[in-house]
């Protein structure tokens, strides 16, 4: 944890000692072999740069990609917009259409079946599930495997049900048998081969470690499970047999069958909806708590309203680019590749990070209340957390990779807009974000502190040294 103590006496700070202060920080030892990536700029019209290195190159934004993602379907989409599960019937068929909606439940697609009455069941004979509203693969195919495997990511399709994931307990039995093996929805437990050498036992020797085979639908379960039961997420990889599995639940007396076609222009009349919360509840939701689903379920709804007709995500990316226009942001600072971060192919500018939340502050100010705070829950309860600090942020990590941008907003000063990123780190996540978090309060107390005519370049800089003798790391 970092914070400033109050300085014992004033100090006249200027933008050259904050200079200063932010190279020594990146130019501590355990940051020289990385890559930083920085502007700092006024909430002004026009904006005064407060310090820029390195803001016009590419790097890695990890999770901070999502507010690429969440700001277009906020300015495209509108903050009460919502995403509909609805029953189509046409014909002696009833239709089963989904626009992504990744709080959809089997307990909200069984209400949803219900509204359907017994007399309204009699005049069909065959529940069709329509895959098409989103086009192209569940997967990206830039994700690693690994994030797979840790559920970081799931397959994202139409149809999103218990965010395509279940929990699975492993309860220990006699001493020296496999643990046993319980599944939160018993569903979708029977599309794994469990490979369970799994041990039962009071003297645990082994960690518990759970591995799927890339491309194979194999569940291996091993170490020593202890009387205290163990739980864990596993993702449902094969989707449409859960989908058709929990769908014949639901009506039990009909044909159930899946098409995965373009979505025909007419499907019927509708007979029964349930929609999500709204847009802007999904955005707060994915950008807090930095959730990927929620990102790659928006980018292909977007993408879905826009051009139906293109693999969903791709058509996500563009309108992102063509949102991106609208609010100033400059051409070329952007290559994006998915809407959460994961894919270690996206590449944004710092610059192009400020002006996007320059761009929103202006449009859409609203937006700001969907980013992290200190001591809240999201991804930022933890950090800043012994400071007055007025701060809304996205944070983003990957393994060599740390960022934070969002606004600073400092007592009697201008609002400050930033992005900070670091890649190529052989550091671990927490000494990484350390460095950032020393940049920002930094930041913070010397815009606090200084005069505003001094708020341009000055000659005198003495923050720096100032900074050393009330600077506290623990």
């Amino acid at each position: 944890m970092m914070f400033l103590a109050n300085p014992p006496t004033p100090v006249q700070l200027c933008r050259t000692s904050l200079t200063n202060t932010l190279d020594q920080i990146r130019q501590q030892p355990e940051y020289q072999k990385a890559h930083w990536g920085i502007l700092i700029q006024t909430q002004e019209n026009p904006p005064r740069t407060l310090y820029d290195h390195q803001s016009q190159r590419f790097f890695l934004p990890a999770s901070t990609t999502k507010l690429l993602t969440t700001a277009a379907a906020f300015v495209r989409l509108g903050g009460e917009h919502r995403l509909r599960t609805v029953f189509y019937q046409q014909g002696r068929q009833l239709h089963l259409v989904g626009q992504g909606d990744p709080t959809l439940t089997t307990l909200k697609l069984q209400q949803l079946a219900q509204k359907i009455t017994p007399s309204q069941r009699q005049t069909f004979d065959t529940v069709v599930i329509q895959t098409g509203y989103f086009q192209g693969p569940n997967f990206n195919d830039q994700w690693e495997w690994q994030d797979i495997l840790t559920t970081d990511m799931v397959p994202v399709n139409n149809l999103i049900l218990n965010r395509n994931e279940s929990q699975v307990r492993l309860v220990a039995q006699t001493s020296g048998k496999p643990a046993r093996v319980v599944w939160s929805d018993p569903i979708a437990g029977r599309y794994w081969q469990i490979i369970n050498t799994t041990r039962s036992t009071t003297t645990p020797t082994q960690p518990v470690n759970i591995w799927i085979p890339p491309g194979l639908p194999q569940l291996h379960l091993r170490g020593d499970v202890t009387p205290q039961p163990l739980s864990f997420t596993v993702p449902i990889l094969d989707t449409d047999q859960y989908l058709m599995q929990t769908v014949t639940r639901l009506f039990p007396n009909k044909k159930v069958v899946l098409r995965r076609t373009v979505l025909p222009a007419n499907l019927g009349t509708e007979v029964a909806a349930v929609a999500s919360v709204p847009v802007a509840q999904l955005i707060t939701q994915t950008n807090q708590l930095s959730d990927n689903l929620y990102a790659e379920a928006l980018l292909r709804h977007l993408g879905a309203v826009s051009n139906p007709r293109i693999p969903s995500d791709f058509a996500g990316i563009q309108a992102v680019q063509n949102v991106l226009a609208g609010l100033g942001v400059s051409p070329g600072g952007v290559l994006q590749s998915d809407g959460s971060g994961l894919s270690r192919h996206n590449r944004v500018t710092p610059l192009a990070l400020v002006q996007l939340l320059q761009g929103m502050a202006v449009a859409h100010p609203s937006y700001a209340d969907s980013l992290a705070v200190p001591g809240l829950p999201g991804t930022l309860r933890r950090r800043f957390t012994q400071t007055d600090i007025d701060l809304q942020a996205k944070t983003g990590t990957l393994a060599g990779v740390a960022a934070l941008s969002g606004y600073l907003q400092p007592r009697h000063r201008p609002r400050l807009v930033f992005a900070i990123v670091v890649n190529l780190s052989e550091q671990p996540a927490a000494n990484l974000r350390r460095g950032i978090d020393q940049m920002v309060m930094a930041v913070h107390d010397w815009a606090e502190n200084s005069p505003p005519d001094q708020w341009g370049n000055c000659a005198q800089a003495t923050y720096g040294q100032a900074l050393s003798a009330f600077l506290i790391t623990k």
